[in-house]
């Protein structure tokens, strides 16, 4: 890897997720020296896949080594749509990788290992088991603290929050947490042996793999619900979002046996048997029920000195259907590595304001998408579908996939200093063609959806 010269900036990532480790990458790339810490014992990833757009990816160009690494555990599936008794809707379509306008599904767990071997080829260091509760930095000597639950203090110069919708660090960011609110829905996440699935024969007919090294994926679109199944030669999973009403609760990763999930189906709904046989075939205690948490879009990233700052879901919590939350946290590190590297150790603090104010507005824009594609899907007219099966794509805009986030850091970051410091006009340019932010909450998305209403932006979100 082609290093800058040394910063002289210490950052410490707390969170070996996507996003915190993509951060870690760059910020060493960009000369700064950089440690992680992670709450859990050991490397671990929820089995199920994620969809990584180009504007992340494309960034593995610069990395020795990973593009050829990303290649060889992403997706190949081809699609197929599905009303929720099976009758086909439209399909197959490929999904090829390499596509520069398209995101690319890859195996959660397969992508975090990939990354943390290639943290630990460049000598950076992971410690496991460290649990933060709280966060804080002192300006008289301008550094940052991440304190564990054993009273442990890890210190640098900043501190990058990327441990999650739950971090703690809220309260060092905002004078009152912003409440963390259920969206009104949960999704079951589960991943097996494809070996397991194919036991069940209706599993094995339906599913038969392509010969032509493609997997097979089929999306099926119910009221209120929609599931996926994604089958490839060593692992088979399956997702399922539904209606959830037990409001933001504490824990909100729950594990179930299949046949809890079967007999809590919504019975007006009838279920391809296909795609119920590969929901029974999952192992014992093998569905993660993952209750889909948000926080409404909050432009305030950063403590008040500026040595906190939050990444990915801390920051900006997305639903699945935005295919954008990993997307966005990787996007997020190399922007903030590019930022520090721009503004230097004496210019930390504004490094992050800079940062936040380059991406707020298009990581809202983002999020707002992953609502309709959610609305598009929950609130299908089948027999439009039927004739235009293209509408049901999953919208993740051009706008989206054709950026990179390094260089609109380089392009923009004095325009927007100049924005900052002397008030000098700056628009944003990294989000869809036409659209004029404004400030929105998800109560307002969730009151046009009930009563029946299709959110309509203007400009060009394709």
């Amino acid at each position: 890897m082609a290093f800058e010269s040394p910063s002289g900036i210490d950052v410490l990532v707390v969170g070996a997720g996507l996003g915190g480790m993509v951060a870690a990458i760059e910020l060493k790339r960009q000369g700064h020296n950089v440690s992680i810490i992670e709450s859990k014992p050991k490397l671990e990833g929820l089995g199920d896949f994620v969809g990584i757009a180009p504007s992340a990816t494309r960034q593995f160009q610069k990395w020795p080594g990973m593009m050829q690494s990303y290649l060889s555990i992403v997706y190949r599936p081809r699609m197929s749509i599905f009303k929720h008794d099976g009758e086909l809707l439209g399909g197959p379509f490929s999904i090829k990788e390499g596509v520069d306008d398209l995101p690319t599904p890859v195996s959660r767990p397969k992508l975090i290992r990939t990354l943390f071997d290639y943290t630990a080829s460049l000598g950076i260091p992971t410690t496991f088991g460290k649990r933060v509760v709280d966060y804080r930095e002192d300006l008289t000597i301008n550094r940052a603290w991440a304190v564990t639950d054993h009273g442990e203090e890890f210190e640098a110069d900043l501190v990058l929050a990327a441990d999650g919708v739950g971090s703690l660090s809220w309260k060092s960011v905002q004078a009152e947490a912003v409440e963390i609110r259920s969206s009104g829905y949960a999704v079951y996440r589960v991943a097996y042996p494809t070996a397991k699935a194919y036991e069940d024969p209706v599993v094995a007919k339906t599913f038969t793999l392509p010969n032509d090294g493609e997997d097979l994926c089929h999306l099926y679109l119910g009221r209120n619900t929609h599931g996926i199944v994604l089958v490839s030669n060593d692992i088979t999973t399956w997702m399922l979002t539904h209606k959830d009403d037990r409001g933001a609760i504490e824990s909100w990763n729950t594990r179930l046996e299949a046949k809890e999930v079967l007999a809590a189906l919504d019975k007006r709904v009838t279920w391809d048997p296909a795609f119920l046989a590969v929901i029974a075939q999952t192992p014992a205690q093998g569905v993660v029920d993952y209750q889909l948490k948000w926080r409404d879009p909050n432009p305030k990233w950063a403590s008040d000195g500026g040595l906190i700052l939050q990444l990915g879901d801390s920051a900006h919590s997305f639903l699945p259907t935005s295919a954008n939350g990993a997307t966005q946290a990787m996007e997020d590190g190399i922007s903030i590595a590019a930022c520090l590297r721009l503004a230097g150790k004496n210019n930390i603090s504004l490094a992050t304001r800079i940062h936040t104010a380059l991406r707020f507005e298009r990581v809202a824009c983002a999020q707002r998408s992953g609502f309709k594609n959610r609305e598009k899907w929950h609130h299908t007219d089948f027999e439009d579908a039927k004739q235009h099966p293209e509408k049901l794509a999953m919208q993740v805009g051009k706008w989206i996939n054709l950026h990179d986030p390094e260089a609109y850091v380089y392009d923009n970051y004095h325009k927007c200093l100049n924005h900052l410091v002397s008030a000098a006009p700056f628009v944003n340019t990294n989000i869809p063609p036409g659209f004029t932010y404004e400030p929105w909450t998800i109560d307002e998305l969730l009151k046009a959806a009930d009563e029946g209403g299709e959110t309509v932006d203007p400009g060009d979100w394709s």
